[in-house]
C-alpha cells in the first residue's frame, strides 16, 4: 500500500498536535514519543520496488530521541527545522528487503517547510498537520532505495 499524505494529517491532527482523546503532552519526551509512533505507523506502510519496509518500527526511538532534542529547542522555528532534519534522519538508511534508503533529496525543502510550520502561530490545526504532512510525505518521496540484488534503485511509494 503506497503512503497516504492525508491518512498521516488526520493522526497528527488527532492523536498529536490536539493530544490523544484531547488531552495534551505533559513534556517534550512525551509528545515526541507521540510523533514518532504516528510517524513509524505510517511510514511501516512505505514500499520500494515492491518491498516493505522493516525497520520504521525498530527506527521509532531513534525518531523520538532526536524530535525530543528538536521539541526543546528555544524557538519554534529551529524546533521546526530540528524536527524536519530528524524526520529525514529517521528515513535515511531504512530497509526495504534488501534495500537500504539514501538520504531525502527534498531535505532542505523539508526543513523549511517544519520551520515554517511551527513559525505561523495562526494556523489551524488541520492545516498545520497538513503541512507536516506533506513534508513528510516529500521526504519520502524523494529517497531512493538501493538494492544489490537485483540490481538497481527504487523510490518510496
Amino acid at each position: 500500500m503506497p503512503l497516504i499524505p492525508i491518512s498521516l494529517a488526520l493522526e497528527l491532527e488527532q492523536r498529536w498536535l490536539t493530544g490523544a482523546g484531547n488531552q495534551s503532552a505533559n513534556s517534550a519526551a512525551e509528545s515526541a514519543d507521540r510523533f514518532a509512533g504516528i510517524v513509524s505507523q505510517w511510514f511501516s506502510t512505505a514500499l520500494a520496488g515492491g518491498f516493505p519496509c522493516t525497520t520504521a518500527f525498530a527506527r521509532k526511538p531513534q525518531l523520538s530521541s532526536m524530535a525530543a532534542s528538536a521539541l526543546s529547542s528555544p524557538t519554534p522555528e529551529i524546533a521546526g527545522a530540528r524536527l524536519g532534519a530528524a524526520v529525514a534522519s529517521y528515513m535515511t538508511g531504512q530497509s526495504f528487503g534488501t534495500g537500504v534508503a539514501a538520504a531525502p533529496i527534498a531535505t532542505a525543502a523539508a526543513i523549511a517547510g517544519f520551520a515554517g510550520v511551527f513559525a505561523d502561530l495562526e494556523a489551524e490545526t488541520s492545516e498545520r498537520a497538513s503541512l507536516i504532512a506533506l513534508a513528510c510525505w516529500g521526504l519520502a518521496l524523494s529517497t531512493l532505495v538501493s538494492f544489490a540484488a537485483p540490481p538497481g534503485a527504487y523510490p518510496i511509494t
